[in-house]
This record gives C-alpha cells, structure tokens and sequence, in this order.
C-alpha cells in the first residue's frame, strides 16, 4: 500500500478530526510490529499494560521474514542469523520458544575469476582480515572516527575481496561509508546461529499472541495534547505513550511526521544513520549440478571481479543463496530482478560450470531498497556519527519513545539490537506510566 503526498498532508493538517480507530484506549501503541516492536509490547504486557501494535504490513516480523514454501526449505529474506550467540540478547527468543540454535558451518571457499584459491593464499586471506582489524583498532586511537575505506585500502585482488567482506558483503555499504568506530564496537560474529524453521517464522510464532492491527500505516505522531495521538491511514489512535519502531529510513523519508516537530539533534540523528543495503538471491535446481558439501560458504569475486557471498545446498538441497550488498546491491535493484538473478547464476556458474543455467527451477530475490517499509536492510552510521544511536534512542517530547536496530549503541544491526531495544523502550515507557522498573 502506498500514501500519496496529498493524501498524507491532508491527514496531517486534519489529524484531530479523523475517526477513532477502536473503542478501547490501550495504554502504549507501538508502531512497528517488528522484533522491537514485539518485544516491547511483550514486555509491557507481562507488566499488566494494555498494548496495540501498529502495522503497516500485512503480517508481524518486519525484516525477519521466511519464505517456508518456495524451495522446500524455509528461506530467511531478512534477518537470518543471531550472531555471537554466547551474549547476542536475541537468544532470549529461542529459550523463550523452546528451540535449539544450529551452529553455522565454519567451512568457507575462496574462488577468484572462477578457480579456487591456492592453499597458501586461504592463509594469507586469514591474515589480512587480521591485519585489517588491527589496523582499524589503531586507527581509531589516532582519531575519533574515521571512514574504514581510508584504512583499508585494497592492493590486489585478494585484498578486495577481503575488505569487501567488511563493506559491502557483512555492512551493506562501501567502504568509504562505513564509519569504523561504529563498526569495531559490534561484537564479534562467533558462535553464529541460524534456526531450523527459519528466523523470520520463529519471530511470527513468538509475536504471535501480541495484539497487532495489520494493514495501517501511521503518517503521524502526535504529543501536544492529553493524550499521545496516532494518526493512520485507517484513522486514528490515542494512548498514554507511544513506542516508534519504524526504520531510519522510513522516518527519513516519509510519511511519518511529529508535532512537536522532532528536535535538530534528533532529525541529524536520523539522517547520519541511513541504511544499508544487502539482499539475497534465492535458486533452486531440477537436480544436483553444484558438487559441494552441504552448507558450504563461498566467497569470492567474478570474472569482472565484483565480489560475492553465497551458501550452497543449504538444508542439503540442491540450491544456493547468493549475497549482494552495497553499492552492487543498489545498482541491481535499479537493474530489476532479472539483473541480480543473472548476477547470480553468472558467480555459480563460473565455479560449477554452465550447466545449473538450464536447471535452474526456482528464484527469489529480495529488494529491500525499494520496500517502503524498510528502506533498506539496517541502519548503518556515517563516518563520525556513531554516537548518533544513543541520540536517536531519546524520548521525543516525554512520551514518545524510540526502539529498532538503530537505536542501540551495541547490537546494531543485528537482530540483537532490535530485542535489546525493544526492552529499553518498554522500561522507559512503564516509567513514565508510574509502573515499578
């Protein structure tokens, strides 16, 4: 569903004037039904508060999703991993659902121009990344910030394939920027875990009891009166508090307005934390023609010497996931689906050999850019403005609170972070309903 300029202005200079939308005044609306937007609202009711969460969607999870039905086996199109398992607060949501986390494959190939890297150059490939972490570190005691591409600098085609792996193919952005002390401060990765139903279902059966009201867009919050009002597409909402989830890029970019207008500080927040971008090519074949353990990870640049990321026969299926991000990421999505399939099934085929092209049997790709839900994939801060998360996580005009991956100084990005946040946010708000912390 989209919202036309007009439109939106009409309800924003109308707001007070739209129907209610429901009899009962639950005590926090939150916006957004995604990981953050669910664990707040299930926190705030194990307080006894009355919640309704808000989606524009027509289902919860935002960017965790599974496709359980196209391939056979359940394909995140989002969020598909919780990393650093051992403090990752996202690990809540598996002991809360009773599941057990699978540990990630550690096997990885490195293919350059179609061939597999000598021996001697998987153990120089180790020992850039090490090099690059540690010339990150001292970058960072010379200055406050600085742009990871002026760190990294790639000198041949190993090194651009390694530094990739830190930009575009594990950020979603080019390494120019990418702001390193927003990236060093992430945890590390390991242990990495995926689940066996997918990520984005378990998040569906988790949210699955939380009150939600799918299909509405707010266009508006408002906290000038008695009441927080909520403006929709549908018509509009009051509550004692109200909880934003939403993306970056979605509060950047509209519609979605305050009033009181959000502070200076708040919308510079907003604008230095702009998302990334990194999306999945999904394929399956009429039979086995990819000669590889199951699970494999490769990695590697093309023949052009694009570089890309990619799992193949997960769940022992004759299939592959291929990853794209950044700025290669964007011009495929400009370039339309058929342009990141291509990409795709031209990156296998050098290494497997021209055969999957006839036996490719299904494909997904996903195009986080253009859903106007998202905006992209994560938020990712500019160089010099990673402490613009803690800016963007204050409470806006007391009773206006904020929640998402992009809020939190730690977990960003992650999975994690949307939880952590979530439960943030739901503290602030019992405080401000006089519940007990």
């Amino acid at each position: 569903m989209t919202l036309s300029r007009r439109l939106f202005l009409s309800m924003v200079m109308a707001g007070t004037a739209l129907p209610a939308l429901g009899a009962a005044e639950p005590d926090v609306i939150i916006v957004g039904a995604g990981v953050a937007g669910l664990a707040a609202a299930r926190a705030l009711m194990a307080a006894n508060k009355s919640v309704l969460v808000v989606e524009a969607r027509d289902r919860i999870g935002g960017r965790a999703v599974t496709d359980s039905t196209t391939f056979g086996f359940p394909f995140d199109l989002g969020a598909q991993w919780i990393e650093a398992g051992r403090t990752n607060p996202a690990m809540a949501i598996l002991k809360e659902m009773n599941v057990r986390p699978v540990p990630d494959r550690q096997e990885q190939a490195i293919y350059i121009g179609g061939s597999e890297a000598p021996k001697e150059e998987y153990a120089r490939f180790e020992k850039i990344a090490i090099d690059a972490s540690r010339k990150l570190v001292d970058a960072l005691k010379k200055a406050p910030d600085v742009p990871v591409g002026r760190v990294l600098v790639a000198q041949d085609p190993l090194e651009r394939l390694a530094y990739a792996m830190v930009g575009p193919l594990e950020s979603g952005v080019e390494l120019g920027e990418l702001s390193t002390r927003d990236f060093m401060r992430q945890p590390e990765r390991e242990p990495q875990y995926s689940v066996p139903e997918g990520l984005g279902a378990l998040v569906a059966r988790w949210g699955a009891k939380v009150p939600v009201k799918l299909g509405t867009r707010v266009v508006r919050i408002d906290s000038t009166g008695g009441q927080v009002l909520a403006v929709t597409t549908n018509g509009q909402l009051s509550a004692k508090a109200v909880i934003v989830t939403v993306p970056t890029g979605v509060l950047a970019n509209g519609p979605f307005g305050f009033a009181p207008q959000l502070s200076a500080t708040k919308r510079e927040a907003i604008a230095q934390l702009p998302m990334a971008l990194y999306n999945k090519v999904a394929l399956s074949f009429g039979r086995k023609v990819i000669d590889a353990p199951a699970g494999r990870s490769v990695i590697g640049l093309n023949r052009k010497q694009e570089a890309f990321d990619a799992i193949v026969r997960p769940y022992n299926r004759d299939a592959a996931i291929v990853f794209v991000g950044g700025a290669q990421a964007r011009q495929l999505e400009e370039e339309g689906t058929g342009a990141a399939l291509a990409f795709a099934m031209s990156a296998l085929a050098e290494i497997y050999g021209n055969d999957l092209r006839g036996l490719l049997a299904r494909s997904s790709v996903t195009r986080w850019g253009k859903d106007p839900f998202a905006r992209g994939s994560w938020s990712m801060a500019t160089p010099g403005n990673a402490d613009k998360r803690s800016v963007l996580a204050q409470p806006h005009h007391d009773r206006v609170f904020f929640a998402g991956e992009a809020t939190d100084p730690v977990w960003a990005t992650r999975v994690g972070g949307a939880y952590a946040s979530g439960l943030r946010a739901a503290r602030e708000a019992l405080a401000v309903l006089g519940a007990k912390r």
